[in-house]
């Protein structure tokens, strides 16, 4: 069928809206074409430019990149890298006047915020070339994927501030006709809803479904336990949240397709993706410099996991320089010659604090809380849970059930959490109508309230 919005959209965008979005998208595909070796000369340029600007006009780093030697006299040491102190969510609140730059009234600028796992907000100022760029960084992805500028996309995305942002008003309406966008609510999951997205998804028939990896999978449980069928998808579009394994599963079974991750944050965008035919998620190394370190800040080698630090090479307004992002990964293998700057992620395993804490200091990951109550009771009788560790020895268990639990199910629940928290471990259940969602629109599975309290006064 001729996509007759196509050749309509791109002349709009580029002739009467002016948008820089379409250049930037053509500028990214080339890019990732280029030879590996014009790739790694082109970041690294494009990491010694953003430094020089913040040594000049960013005053948190004015001394910073000077004191560790990265930065002087105008003169870039990209050797010295490293040694550039990282940024952490504290900074970012505490020091948000310093890190923005001083140049700011020739910029159009913008405020964005995250409230983070723990819910405490970060502001960080972004401009619109940035914005620009982002923007055409996830068309780049949707392109992978199999999509096309027109064709029909469906987003199960976002919170309310996302929604109202996009979705209401005539003019983002006709805009969504137009570039045949269909948007669904994520804050909004309930059983009527998610009927409602599935009837949707089979009128619409979209090419490409982005969605959060929570959200999708309660589409893609409700879609396998009712045995719907939905029409053919080229790809489906995980982001914002932690792809597990069996999230993949289901939802690759419900929509007979491909599942593609796509990661980033609020704070520094969206910076690697998964794509047809490679294995893990390619960094997108024109607009973001990724480094995976161990306990010691060191680079881990390929195979390794350690936390994930991103520099985000097109905010001006305020420069994000080794930004610890919460998360960990692990450093592809499929690299030949590695460098400094991560080139391929082969997973990410989630945010440091998805893990509950004994009192030797030791961690359970979460993700075997997450794989147990949705894999071994995937009957369909519990509908959304929520793990909360309350201390060392006490924990919660939320349940939103859709039928009673069979019988000697929580004692089962209850004997694995005290084989690995201890058998003096005491968990209480809670049956709740429904688990809210963070600010942000995504849910927390599983959080510690003792992990919180170390992170907070460390």
């Amino acid at each position: 069928m001729f996509n007759w919005r196509a050749p309509v959209l791109d002349f709009y965008d580029r002739w009467v809206a002016r948008s820089a979005i379409p250049m930037h998208r053509e500028r990214l595909h080339a890019f990732h074409a280029r030879p590996v070796e014009e790739r790694r000369a082109i970041q690294a340029e494009r990491l010694a430019d953003l430094l020089r600007h913040a040594a000049e006009h960013v005053p948190h780093y004015r001394s910073v990149l000077r004191e560790c030697g990265v930065v002087r006299d105008g003169r870039v040491d990209l050797a010295r890298f490293r040694a550039v102190p990282e940024l952490d969510r504290q900074v970012l609140r505490t020091r948000q006047d310093a890190l923005a730059s001083d140049d700011l009234a020739a910029r159009a600028w913008y405020t964005n915020s995250s409230g983070g796992s723990t819910g405490e907000p970060v502001r960080v100022l972004q401009d619109r070339a940035y914005e620009a760029i982002g923007l055409a960084a996830i068309d780049m992805h949707y392109d992978w994927a199999g999509w096309r500028t027109g064709a029909p996309l469906v987003r199960l995305w976002g919170s309310d501030r996302d929604m109202s942002q996009q979705g209401d008003g005539w003019r983002n309406r006709l805009s969504n006709f137009v570039r045949n966008r269909t948007l669904q609510n994520a804050f909004r999951m309930s059983h009527a809803d998610i009927a409602r997205y599935v009837a949707e998804i089979q009128r619409v028939r979209p090419v490409v479904i982005e969605a959060y990896a929570e959200s999708i999978y309660e589409l893609a449980r409700y879609i396998n336990a009712n045995g719907i069928r939905v029409p053919p998808v080229s790809a489906v579009v995980s982001s914002a949240a932690t792809l597990y394994p069996f999230i993949r599963e289901e939802v690759a079974r419900a929509f007979n397709c491909p599942v593609f991750n796509r990661y980033g944050s609020r704070e520094v965008g969206s910076f690697a993706g998964e794509r047809p035919g490679a294995e893990g998620l390619e960094v997108f190394s024109y607009t973001h410099w990724v480094e995976v370190v161990n306990a010691q800040g060191e680079p881990c080698g390929p195979g390794e996991e350690g936390d994930v630090l991103v520099t985000c090479l097109t905010n001006y307004a305020m420069p994000i320089i080794r930004y610890r992002i919460g998360d960990r990964a692990v450093v592809g293998t499929a690299v030949a010659d590695p460098t400094p700057s991560v080139e391929v992620l082969e997973t990410v395993t989630g945010r440091a604090v998805d893990a509950l804490v004994r009192a030797d200091g030791s961690t359970v990951p979460g993700i075997l809380f997450m794989y147990f109550l949705s894999v071994r009771f995937s009957g369909g009788w519990i509908r959304r849970f929520q793990v909360v560790q309350r201390g060392y020895d006490d924990v919660l268990i939320k349940l939103q059930t859709s039928q009673p639990p069979p019988e000697g199910a929580l004692e089962e629940i209850s004997q694995t959490l005290r084989h690995f928290l201890g058998p003096q471990c005491a968990i209480e259940f809670a049956f709740v109508d429904g688990i809210p969602a963070l600010d942000s629109g995504k849910y927390s599975y599983v959080t510690s309230q003792v992990r919180d309290a170390q992170r907070r006064h460390s």
